[in-house]
C-alpha cells in the first residue's frame, strides 16, 4: 500500500516570543515493512539550523533551532510511504514455553528489554484486571493479547484529545474512556503485568475503521507493540480493534510515551499560544 501523508501544525502566539529548540518526530519510521519514497519538511519561520539525528531508541528526530522572535510557528510535513501487508500471526513462539503466561524472557533478552518491562504503572487494579483476562484464556499469550484488545475496544468510550500527556492506565481503567494514547498506555500496562515487554508507538492509521470507530486518518494515532519471542515486535491497536498488519504508519516508538511527542518545544515570553492541526492521508 502506498500512502500520501500531509501533516500541518500551526502555532499562534498572542505576543512575540522566543522559540527554544523544538524536537520533531515526524519522519516515518523505516523498517522491513515500511519504506519512505519521499519526504519534505517546511518550517516557518526558517530555523537557523535543523539537526537530523537518531535518538537512543532508533527513531528519526529533527531538532529545530531558532533565533528571531516570532508570533507564529508553522510546521508542514509531506511524505509518500509504502507499507507491506503481512500476516501478523505467521510466526512460532521460541522458546515454545513463551506461548504461556506469565512470560519469562531469557537473561540476555531481559537485559535488553528491561526499559520495556518496567512495573511502575502496575497498580493492584491493573494487575487484577490483567490476571482476570489471562485466566479467562487459560494463560495463552496470543489469546491474552487478543482479549486485551477486545476488552478495551468493547468497554471503553473513545475521545479525541490532540494535546497533553496520556492519562495513567489507572485513570483510564477507572473512567472507562480515553484517547488512543490512553488506550495504548493501558494496553501496555496490562501486558507488562503479565511480563510482556511493550513500547508505545505514535503515527498514522490508514485502514478502514470499524463502524462507530473514529476516523483516525484525520488525526495522529497511537498503538502498542509487544515483544514476542520468535515473533519480534508485534503491533496491537485497541482503538481500531486490529492487530497491526500494514495499515499503520509509525513515526516513533518508545518505552516512554512522553518522549516521542510529534512536536515538543517551549517558548519564552508572556504570550498565550494556540494550535491548529490538520492531517490528510490518501492511498495512491
Amino acid at each position: 500500500m502506498i500512502a500520501h501523508i500531509q501533516h500541518r501544525l500551526n502555532y499562534r502566539y498572542s505576543e512575540l516570543v522566543t522559540l527554544d529548540p523544538h524536537v520533531l518526530y515526524l519522519h516515518p519510521r523505516k523498517s522491513s515493512m515500511l519504506s519512505v519514497n519521499s519526504i519534505s519538511l517546511d518550517i516557518q519561520p526558517l530555523p537557523v539550523q535543523i539537526s537530523k539525528n537518531l535518538d537512543p531508541e532508533g527513531n528519526i528526530q529533527n531538532i529545530l533551532y531558532f533565533k528571531q522572535p516570532t508570533d507564529y510557528l508553522s510546521i508542514y510535513m509531506e511524505a509518500v510511504v509504502e507499507t507491506t501487508e503481512f500476516n501478523p500471526f505467521d510466526f512460532v513462539y521460541f522458546p515454545f514455553e513463551s506461548q504461556k503466561l506469565p512470560l519469562q524472557y531469557s537473561p540476555s533478552y531481559q537485559r535488553t528489554l528491561s526499559p520495556y518491562l518496567t512495573q511502575d504503572a502496575i497498580s493492584p487494579d491493573i494487575n487484577a484486571c490483567a490476571q482476570q483476562l489471562a485466566k479467562a484464556v487459560l494463560w495463552d499469550t496470543s489469546a491474552f493479547l487478543s482479549a486485551v484488545n477486545e476488552f478495551i475496544f468493547q468497554n471503553f468510550a473513545y475521545e479525541i484529545r490532540e494535546e497533553g500527556a496520556p492519562h495513567s492506565p489507572e485513570i483510564t481503567l477507572q473512567n472507562r474512556r480515553g484517547s488512543c494514547r490512553d488506550y495504548a498506555v493501558l494496553f501496555a500496562a496490562l501486558c507488562r503485568a503479565m511480563g510482556l515487554a511493550t513500547r508505545f508507538v505514535s503515527g498514522y492509521y490508514i485502514g478502514i475503521a470499524p463502524v462507530d470507530v473514529p476516523n483516525q486518518t484525520h488525526h495522529l494515532h497511537a498503538w502498542v507493540e509487544v515483544y514476542l519471542p520468535g515473533g519480534g515486535w508485534r503491533g496491537y491497536d485497541p482503538t481500531q480493534h486490529e492487530v497491526v498488519s500494514g495499515n499503520h504508519i509509525p513515526l516513533a516508538a518508545s518505552c516512554l510515551p512522553e518522549e516521542i511527542t510529534p512536536v515538543y518545544g517551549t517558548y519564552r515570553g508572556i504570550a498565550i499560544s494556540s494550535l491548529e492541526t490538520e492531517v490528510k492521508m490518501q492511498r495512491i
